[in-house]
């Protein structure tokens, strides 16, 4: 048996190769860009090996050996950047999301593999109804990439209805962990300079993230289980207020920075003016949801899989932050 890991070179990829590699003597094959192995190395495991495919090619999985029993761990996906592209963003993000996966459950029909482990986003629920939201919570996302999840999960459904398929869905919260940056890099610069960090509104509605540890976990938990049809949520466990989180992060920091609140409909105002003119420095599906209330019910996967949260908001954002700077010095001391 061995588990395949799709898109294995991103962030999540990285963590759940490490944590394969401690949990038993299964092969592990990463698949991935060529650009994705570029900047990082290679793991030199002699259990682990990598091929560059781009996994929405028509046909590009062909030539892959997949064999009944191995595991698909799909975590390809196209990262939300501001205003990259300008224009054409559903079919940006389709390309990986719903052309990619059409092109996997190809390739494991074809090899009699029923067993496959997609990583979807909490983008898909857009506003909650429910706080905090199920798995049942319906989908109305803010923007192309959630949009693009919604489709790739309808692409998935048609499968397991049709017997073809066992598929656990994973639906993360914000995914944390020494290395991320993506939006938070605006954040570090800020407390860096000691300037003022504004906030979408009050900073009284709960931001939840969750570990990359505990996702990799996660994915392995639900491979052991044979890959159960189910969706599931993941996040952290009683997460502080936005105020509470950045006021305290900022604190254990050592920054000046102060948390400024601001009236959050005027500030989406002007974030919606800037996105008309692709000048935006953040997606409509982040800041749309920047003062909601956006924590997850995880009870799901606590319950069938066993599975837990072992690190708080406050402890992931001081651990990014902290590797960082690290960058940071490194880079400066080179």
């Amino acid at each position: 048996m061995k588990h395949v890991l799709i898109g294995g070179h991103g962030f999540l990829g990285r963590e759940t190769v490490r944590q394969l590699l401690e949990h038993g003597d299964d092969e592990i094959l990463v698949l991935d860009l060529p650009e994705a192995f570029e900047a990082i190395p290679k793991s030199s495991h002699p259990r682990v090996s990598y091929k560059n495919v781009d996994v929405a090619v028509p046909g590009a999985l062909a030539d892959i050996a997949l064999d009944p029993d191995d595991v698909v761990h799909h975590m390809a996906t196209r990262l939300i950047t501001p205003n990259k592209p300008r224009f054409g963003r559903d079919a940006y993000f389709n390309h990986c999301a719903v052309d990619g996966t059409k092109e996997i459950l190809g390739w494991m029909k074809q090899n009699a593999n029923r067993n496959l482990v997609f990583w979807s986003t909490d983008m898909v629920y857009g506003p909650a109804l429910e706080t905090p939201r199920t798995e049942s919570h319906p989908k109305h996302p803010f923007g192309p990439y959630g949009r693009s999840k919604v489709a790739a999960e309808a692409v998935i459904e048609a499968a397991t209805k049709a017997g073809e398929i066992s598929c656990t869905i994973f639906r993360p919260r914000l995914i944390l962990g020494p290395g991320r940056l993506g939006i938070l890099e605006v954040l570090f610069k800020l407390v860096d300079r000691g300037w003022p960090v504004p906030l979408i509104g009050p900073g009284e509605n709960r931001f939840q993230f969750v570990s990359v540890a505990d996702c990799a976990r996660a994915s392995i938990l639900a491979a052991d289980a044979g890959c159960p049809n189910a969706v599931y949520n993941l996040g952290t466990d009683n997460s502080p207020t936005e105020y509470e989180l950045l006021s305290g992060f900022i604190k254990d920091s050592g920054s000046k920075s102060i948390v400024l609140r601001t009236p959050g409909w005027l500030t989406k105002l002007a974030l919606r003016s800037l996105n008309l003119i692709k000048m935006a420095p953040m997606d409509p599906e982040q800041y749309e949801i920047a003062d909601l209330d956006v924590a997850l019910d995880t009870s799901a996967a606590k319950n069938d899989l066993g599975w837990v949260s072992t690190e708080s908001d406050e402890s992931l954002l001081l651990a990014a932050y902290s590797s960082y700077r690290a960058n940071l010095e490194s880079g400066e001391a080179k």
